[in-house]
């Protein structure tokens, strides 16, 4: 893309989340960005993989919580190291983060662990229920958006990110315990 393409595409996706703005798709948002949280993410996390041990092993037990913690570690340094801005265009709905934009690590968090709990057994043979969890996870990156604390792309490399680490994750682990 030529330089500045980027920059006015989140621009403008911003500009149409601000003027879609409404009382009830504020507190939708505000809650369902809740869902990308590290917080409320690795209980669940660790929740599903306790879930999976009995019948299928420990290795798999500990996918979920790995591909999260993975992808927020990951999220976190490149933070560091691309210390982007905040998006200021638009009056933020809710706190802005202290730490850096790029990547959205509520966007990364969300995607790693739903896709890595779609890919394993037994959710794989549910592939509705799979679908769900990865459904739930873009809609965390919208709600960031909504929100106005991330840029578009801050949260499309967060998605790239988490499904990135995910499926790395599955793949190092032995096709036996897949």
């Amino acid at each position: 893309m030529p330089a500045g393409t980027i920059e006015r595409f989140d621009a403008n996706l911003l500009g149409a989340f601000d003027v879609a703005r409404t009382p009830t798709l504020d507190a939708i948002s505000a809650g369902i960005t809740w869902l990308g949280s590290l917080w409320l993410l690795l209980p669940l996390a660790l929740l599903a993989g306790w879930r999976l041990a009995p019948r299928n092993g420990a290795i798999r037990a500990v996918i979920p919580a790995a591909a999260l913690l993975a992808s927020s570690g990951i999220c976190h340094a490149v933070k560091v190291v691309a210390d982007r801005s905040r998006p200021g265009l638009h009056e933020a709905l809710v706190a802005l983060p202290s730490d850096a934009a790029f990547p959205s690590a509520h966007a990364a968090q969300a995607m790693a662990l739903a896709l890595a709990l779609a890919l394993l057994p037994p959710l794989r043979r549910h592939p509705t229920l799979g679908a769900t969890l990865v459904l739930l996870a873009l809609t965390v990156g919208v709600s960031r958006l909504y929100l106005q604390v991330h840029w578009p792309s801050d949260v499309v490399a967060g998605w790239g990110l988490g499904a990135a680490v995910a499926l790395l994750a599955l793949r190092l682990t032995p096709a036996t315990a897949r």
